[in-house]
Formats: C-alpha cells, structure tokens, sequence
C-alpha cells in the first residue's frame, strides 16, 4: 500500500469511528465531526508533505511543528490535539499516543463586547418597525417581519443562532409562552419566550411567513419557523447578516452571540440593575452544560460571586453589621 493510500485509509477509519458514540457518553454532533476531520486531514497533508511515511509514524514534534506551519490558533490548536487523540490513540498503547504528548495550549478568551439594556432594547424595538404601507403585504415586509421576531428571540432568550434555524413550528407554545430547543450535544430543553417575542412571532407566522412559504420548497421545509425568501430553512450566515445589520443600524459591531451574551448578561442583572435572575436559571436558559461555563460567559467573577454571598445570606454582612451595631 502506498503512503497517499496509507493516509486515506486512517483517515476513513477515523471518520467511521467519529460517527458512531462508542465509548463516549453522547455522540458527538456533526459540526464537531467534521471539524475533528478536517483537523487531522490538514495534518496528515502535512505530514505526506514532509515525507512521513503514514500515521504510525506520527510524532508529538511532528504534530508541533505541523501546528505552527499552519499557524493555528490556540483554541484551534486545543481542538487538533483532541482531534489527533481520537485518530492516532487506535495506533499506540493508552497514553502513549504522540497527541497525548502535545502540550495543550492555554485560550485566553478577549472580552465580550459590552451591550447595554438600553442599547439592546433600541436594537430590537427599531427592528420592529417594519414597512406598513401600500405594499404591506410584499416580500420587503414578511422579511421585516422574520427579522425582527429573530432578533427577539435572540436577545429574549438567548438562543444560539444555530437554534434559531433548526427551530420547528411543533416547538412553538403560545400558551405557555416557551420553545423547545434541541441545543449542543443534542440536548433538549424547553425556554420560556418574553410576550414581545410572542407578539413578533405571530406576526411572522400570520403576516410574513405564508408570503414567503409560497415560494418553491419542498414540504420538509415548510416545518422550519424561519424561512429564507426563497422558501428554505434559514442558515447561519443569514442570521448573522440580519443581527449585523440590525446592528450597523444603532451604531454598534457584532453578532447574534453579543445578543445571547447580553441577554445571559441582563438576565443576571435584572431590569435596571435589580431583581435579577440566579445563576442557575441562566444557565438553564441558555443550556450549558456547566454552571464555570455559565459563570464565564456573564462576566460574573469570584468576587462579585462572594458579594452576593455575603448580602444575600443570613450570615452574611447584614448579620455582622447588627451584631457590631449590637456590640
């Protein structure tokens, strides 16, 4: 067997084994697959660039100077290194595999822009304002229309802009004012919806989306909530046209992820900076798996952790100032 036919053959054996859960808890989901894939596939053209001569081969300096030729970030890196786990750790003993060599970079994350209550209230209500004239039941207006029921559901309940596309008109509950949601991992979870979302969503399904949805598409489609104009599921890189410019329109840069931070952000605060949410109620929102993750992705910090700790418990600060008062 040649080195080419040496290095597809691996490569094929990993995707197989990427496609099914095998020993992990939960498969792994598609995106995550293929990304895995690419990873260890641009590795291995370097590799058969530089003479090796298949995947036993492989080494932990190989795969490093593989890393710093491609000039991979470090969050891309730490990514590689799990990848190059699952596809070399068949060809050695239990952590001997050269992945399990490689030193994981550390990520340190830039901070998120910040989006104030103010400034994500006149976001979303200037998407609201959707052309009502001579041509309110054209195409420029259910489009209005779909935007502006995105963008509430974006910011209302911090949905990821993947969960926005996959979401289905059987997840719609009016009555109880939720949406099911089948997030990362495929985890499932119900989210409650704000009645402004409520108001933008029966506006797209009864004026906008019957305008759209009677353009060619296929009947699978039609379960979609969200259509793009020419009938089909919406995609990602459209909803992230539709935050941008939402957000070019009051001044500001960003994407839907900004609009589930502030959300998640606001939440905690509470309106006007009181009677916020626990902790543990956004994480469940947002569907993280960990309650770091949830802590990270707020801002919260230790400290400020510890000062509602202190005000909040009966043996907290209020207890020790009337005991001094008490003295």
């Amino acid at each position: 067997m040649s080195s080419n036919d040496l290095w597809s053959a691996s490569l094929q054996d990993l995707a197989e084994r990427l496609s099914v859960q095998g020993l992990r808890g939960k498969r792994l989901a598609p995106s995550t697959q293929t990304a895995y894939l690419s990873d260890c596939s641009r590795v291995a053209a370097w590799c058969g660039e530089h003479g090796v001569a298949g995947p036993e081969s492989v080494t932990a300096s190989m795969a490093e100077a593989a890393f710093r030729d491609l000039q991979w970030a470090p969050a891309t890196r730490r990514r590689a290194i799990t990848a190059l786990r699952e596809w070399l750790g068949q060809l050695h003993p239990p952590g001997r595999s050269p992945a399990d060599l490689v030193e994981r970079p550390r990520v340190v994350q830039p901070p998120v822009p910040r989006l104030s209550q103010t400034d994500a209230a006149q976001l979303v209500d200037q998407a609201g304002d959707a052309p009502d004239d001579e041509a309110t039941r054209t195409l420029r207006r259910a489009l209005a229309l779909r935007n502006h029921a995105i963008l509430e559901l974006l910011y209302g309940s911090g949905l990821r802009r993947s969960e926005v596309c996959d979401l289905s008109l059987a997840a719609l509950d009016f009555e109880s004012e939720t949406v099911r949601i089948v997030g990362k991992g495929g985890r499932t979870r119900t989210v409650p919806i704000t009645e402004p979302t409520v108001d933008a969503l029966r506006a797209w399904l009864l004026e906008g989306r019957p305008i759209i949805a009677g353009a060619p598409t296929t009947p699978r489609n039609r379960a979609w909530v969200f259509l793009s104009r020419t009938g089909r599921q919406l995609d990602g890189s459209a909803v992230y046209r539709i935050v941008r410019r939402a957000m070019g329109a009051v001044g500001r840069r960003g994407g839907p992820h900004l609009l589930r931070h502030a959300a998640a952000t606001h939440l905690l605060e509470g309106p006007g900076g009181t009677g916020g949410a626990h902790l543990r109620v956004v994480q469940e929102v947002l569907g993280h798996a960990s309650l770091a993750t949830t802590q990270r992705y707020t801002g919260v910090t230790t400290r400020a952790l510890q000062q509602a700790l202190r005000g909040g418990h009966p043996r907290g600060l209020a207890s020790r100032a009337a005991e001094v008062q008490d003295g």
